[in-house]
Parts: structure tokens; sequence; C-alpha cells
């Protein structure tokens, strides 16, 4: 969690007395001092955070390699009170897709994206919408060098073939 002291932490991972603060949804507590807006919560959810749509693991890849991700400035989150897995995800609903970071063109028309953990290596995505989780492609072949001695010749020809 943050090591800010509970009267400084955001509203939005308060809980009440006695209850455990809920999970932040990413890299807040690393912002500039000059971003101190409020959290919008725009749903909340009886719920664990686990549940907040499919587990997509080709989103979650690309969110850890930074490929796709929420911007930091995203105020708008999904608050789940569940106790087994009370959190605060960062959410980009399909009307505020300038709040997120694309740089595969991965996301889909319609689909809301939760994010747990945005802009870390631990970061975890979520979708709600109608589409099917993506896979992660299995790599063929291999970056090493082939043991083919003809193949080898023939790369060492091409490349003592270019003009010096």
């Amino acid at each position: 969690m943050s090591n800010l002291p509970p009267a400084e932490q955001p509203s939005a991972t308060r809980s009440a007395p006695g209850e455990e603060p809920l999970t932040g949804p990413g890299a807040f507590f690393h912002l500039p001092s000059l971003d101190e807006h409020e959290w919008l919560v725009v749903v909340t959810r009886d719920q664990p955070y686990w549940l907040a749509g499919t587990a997509d693991p080709l989103l979650t890849n690309a969110c850890r390699l930074g490929d796709f991700a929420s911007l930091a400035q995203n105020r708008l989150i999904a608050r789940f009170t569940d106790p087994a897995g009370p959190a605060a995800l960062q959410m980009v609903p399909p009307t505020h897709r300038h709040l997120l970071i694309d740089r595969k063109k991965l996301a889909r028309p319609g689909e809301t994206y939760f994010f747990r953990d945005t802009g870390w290596p631990s970061c975890q995505v979520w979708i709600d919408g109608k589409a099917k989780a993506g896979a992660l492609v299995k790599q063929t072949g291999s970056s090493l060098p082939t043991d083919d001695k003809a193949a080898v010749k023939k790369k060492k020809a091409l490349i003592n073939s270019w003009p010096k």
C-alpha cells in the first residue's frame, strides 16, 4: 500500500474504521505533488477485484512491457468492496480512450479495461465486454543461429556481398 498517513491517502483507498484499506490502483503515489485531483469512483461492486471482468494475458503482458496501460493521470476508478479482495482499479471505458496508452493498437471497441498496478511490472488487466480475451502467441523457431551449415554458408555469402 502507500507510505502516506491515512489522512493523506486518496479517499478511494480509505475504508471504514476497523476495516483493511483497499489496495491502490496504480502508481499514483509517485506522481508530482501538483497532481492532487480526487479520484472519481465510476462504479462500486460488491465482489473481489479479480472478478472485474475477464483476465486477459495478452493485455497483461503488454501492460507489463509498457505497451498497453492507463495514463497515470487517469482518475476513473472502480471500487471492489468484497472482504476477500477489496481494491480500487483504474478503468478506461470505451468513451475515454484518450486515457489509454496503446502502442500496439490492442484496444477493441466497446470494451472497458480495468488496470491494477499500472506502470509496474506486476500490472494486471481485465476486460469487461463481449470480446474474448486475447491469447499469448506461442513462439515458433528460434533466434539462435541455425545448425544447418549450408544455411550458414549462404548467410555469410550474402553478408560478404554487401557493399563495403
